[in-house]
């Protein structure tokens, strides 16, 4: 009698941060998905110990955002803080909290892994690679080697995420550009490819999509996305700043944390300057889930002007709430757009997106065309979502 897998998750980052950036707010949405699967058990890696350990009581209240904590300490560059010291606490108090469970794999048991893998867990699943359980990653975005110029530290971390991932029997890429950078990076560090799936990431939020109508009228204008280079803050305020200095009235809410302390100064900085100018413009760096639903309620559209991404994440958060997008048709965001809802620009010129813009505050039969166009779209559940992944991991055969 076949016994049954067990899946196994890593949900470290979810467990360093109650931030909800996109990989985070994903392993929260697999683990909160997986908890109503039977054997299932979230793992947390300690680099100390070069193991998986379980999670304890501390992990899951982040994992599950049980409680509310201030994010004050952590609203600065969140990418760059060792915000989970306990691990060393718990690493040298309690030993039998290490797995070490590798040696107990069965063929059926499946280890998925929707981390960055920057640290030393490409040593260990090098090495795992050998056992007969079916090791299955994620691929989010090559974006720190694409872009190398926005931080070198970056650039090697993210090489370091790609070579790991070769380790693996399966990879899932978030989109098709991301499988394509995957490709095209293994190839030149000369590493042998493995087998590659594109799984498009579903819609984050639990239960059945809210019912929704055009809020044209309210003209606002919303944008998701951390504080960094290529989300394209700045081009985006200048934007903003030629249709207030035209007359236009409406209002702009940016919700994210910093993230590199350069740019992210001088974002903060030129918002500060346009408020000043008394233009109607917010800056937010964490807002809780009901207010995040109640932002995508509240606004006209969303703005996602990022230049590069492995997904685009909020452009779905967008569409499912009703918003039509104004985003660019490049690689993955392309990929997105192409399905309607979303009024597709070249981000790279201020000019472009600045017109993007006027026409939804301006064209109301224009913003409902997209609106009906989110209307026929389908959006992909979890439950369908895990479906295709388990097909494709049941044909994993190792030798």
């Amino acid at each position: 009698m076949k016994s049954v897998p067990q899946i196994y998750l890593d949900v470290t980052s979810a467990c360093q941060s109650p931030l909800n950036t996109g990989v985070r707010r994903m392993q929260r949405a697999l683990h909160d998905w997986l908890s109503l699967q039977h054997s299932y058990t979230p793992v947390y890696w300690q680099s100390i110990r070069c193991d998986y350990r379980r999670i304890v009581v501390e992990d899951r209240n982040i994992l599950e955002r049980v409680s509310s904590p201030n994010l004050r300490g952590l609203a600065l560059y969140d990418s760059f803080l060792p915000v989970h010291l306990p691990d060393l606490w718990h690493a040298g108090r309690d030993a039998s909290l290490s797995l070490g469970w590798q040696r107990g794999w069965k063929e059926e048991d499946i280890v998925l892994v929707p981390d960055l893998l920057w640290d030393n867990r490409g040593t260990f699943f090098k090495k795992a690679g050998e056992t007969p359980a079916r090791l299955v990653g994620v691929f989010h975005d090559a974006i720190g080697l694409r872009r190398p110029g926005q931080s070198r530290i970056d650039a090697a971390l993210c090489a370091r995420g790609v070579k790991a991932l070769a380790s693996f029997d399966l990879v899932l890429c978030i989109s098709r550009e991301a499988e394509e950078d995957l490709h095209f990076f293994w190839k030149k560090f000369g590493l042998k490819p493995t087998i590659t799936h594109v799984a498009p990431w579903p819609v984050p939020f639990p239960g059945k999509q809210p019912e929704h109508q055009p809020h044209f009228q309210a003209r606002e204008l919303l944008y998701v996305a951390r504080l960094e280079k290529h989300k394209n803050h700045m081009p985006l305020l200048e934007a903003c700043e030629l249709l207030w200095r035209e007359g236009r009235q409406f209002r702009l809410r940016l919700i994210g944390c910093n993230a590199y302390p350069v740019y992210s100064r001088r974002v903060r900085k030129r918002v500060q300057a346009l408020q000043g100018d008394g233009r109607d413009l917010t800056l937010q760096a964490h807002v809780s889930e009901e207010a995040l639903h109640a932002a995508y309620r509240q606004c006209s559209f969303t703005v996602f002007p990022s230049l590069l991404e492995g997904f685009g994440l909020p452009v779905i958060e967008s569409l499912w709430h009703g918003r039509p997008v104004v985003c660019g048709s490049n690689g993955a965001l392309g990929e997105i757009a192409e399905s309607g809802g979303c009024e597709r620009v070249d981000t790279r010129d201020t000019q472009s997106l600045a017109a993007a813009i006027r026409l939804l505050l301006e064209d109301e039969n224009h913003y409902k065309k997209l609106y009906e166009e989110i209307r026929n779209r389908s959006f992909r559940s979890w439950s369908s979502y895990w479906d295709n992944v388990m097909t494709v991991i049941n044909r994993i055969r190792k030798n």
